[in-house]
């Protein structure tokens, strides 16, 4: 080998050793990297968003708390995990958040014990404390001072459905398991005496109320039946839809939070009083900010009788609105029903 030679083999030996030192530096620093990033993320499985761990060497088990999207999930994960976050401060245990794809999955996952409690539309909530034992505590009120909410049957403002009756042989869009978007249309529709007909709506599924506006806006079905703060949110959101309103049913309870059976009566208690007493905190006040809410409010039972008086007008009709499992029955210590407030479970003087 000639001395050129033997110094080019040189040279590219050592360019060979700069080039392997550099790659096992930066393999040792991205896994160093990997291990900072995972010491710093708390654990959490799919679905789950972990809360602040409240108190330093807290070891009780997580409080796990079931979320259904109703609007966008980023945004709405983001004012539910401050109140996480203070839940966990002030219980000095962890709060975590689930986020669960249907109103179903709440109800399995809580007779599963998989979730402790969940914040839950009215008749979700009636079929989890009827079928489950679930016990509800408070529910939110708005900045406007709301705290409940009632399902409207809208229609396109160029619509020519002008009236209920103009629903034969339509399409509704409708949200499973919920009041709004099934149950108060299936009042309706029963009171039209349209199921098992040749003129019966045809139902079109939605995920979301926020998704039946958009079909309906943009031609998808003819008609749409929904929570009214989604839709009055929707609308805010784009002034130029234009829409109108057929019929709207009887107020009730807004998301309201309920804890499964089996979560001992002083949780339940703690828990109530902390979310009771926010309002009369300063970090509870920029918590309830963050959740565009003005404090909780207490709830019962008793405030979901509109919710059994529509299940009662539409009893024969039940597995026509596609609910799996019998109707939920009301509370047997609680006086008979009115049957006017059963026969008229909404309004149409629109």
């Amino acid at each position: 080998m000639t001395l050129l030679e033997y110094g080019q083999a040189y040279a590219m030996k050592i360019k060979m050793k700069i080039v392997w030192i550099v790659l096992n530096t930066t393999l040792v620093a991205l896994l160093v990297a990997v291990l900072i990033w995972l010491a710093h993320t708390p654990p959490s499985s799919s679905g789950v968003e972990a809360g602040s761990v409240g108190g330093s060497g807290s070891r009780e088990a997580p409080l796990r708390i079931g979320l259904i999207p109703e609007r966008d999930i980023f945004k709405q994960n983001k004012r539910y995990r401050a109140l996480a976050d203070y839940l966990s401060l002030r219980l000095d245990r962890p709060v975590q958040l689930v986020t669960l794809r249907t109103y179903e999955d709440a109800l399995h996952e809580l007779a599963d014990e998989e979730i402790d409690a969940a914040f839950l539309g009215s008749f979700v909530a009636v079929l989890a404390m009827d079928r489950l034992g679930a016990k509800v505590t408070v529910k939110p009120e708005s900045i406007d001072g709301t705290s409940t909410y009632h399902g409207v049957l809208f229609v396109r403002d160029d619509s020519p459905i002008r009236r209920l009756e103009h629903l034969r042989g339509r399409s509704i869009g409708m949200v499973r398991t919920t009041t709004a978007g099934q149950v108060f249309a299936g009042c309706v529709i029963m009171h039209l005496k349209l199921w098992n007909t040749p003129d019966e709506p045809e139902v079109v599924w939605a995920g979301t109320h926020d998704d039946v506006v958009e079909m309906v806006v943009k031609g998808g079905v003819d008609a749409g039946a929904v929570k009214n703060l989604r839709l009055e949110a929707v609308m805010r959101a784009h002034p130029d839809w234009k829409i109108r309103t057929l019929a709207a049913g009887t107020d009730v309870p807004n998301n309201a939070l309920l804890l499964r059976r089996g979560v001992s009566p002083n949780l339940r208690a703690r828990i109530t009083k902390i979310l009771l007493e926010m309002v009369d905190d300063p970090q509870g006040r920029e918590t309830l900010t963050v959740m565009e809410a003005k404090r909780f409010l207490p709830c019962r039972p008793q405030e979901y009788v509109a919710i059994y008086n529509m299940v009662d007008c539409i009893q024969s009709a039940w597995k026509e609105i596609g609910v799996s499992d019998p109707p939920p029955q009301r509370p047997s210590d609680w006086p008979a029903p009115d049957p006017e407030d059963v026969a008229k479970c909404y309004d149409v003087n629109y």
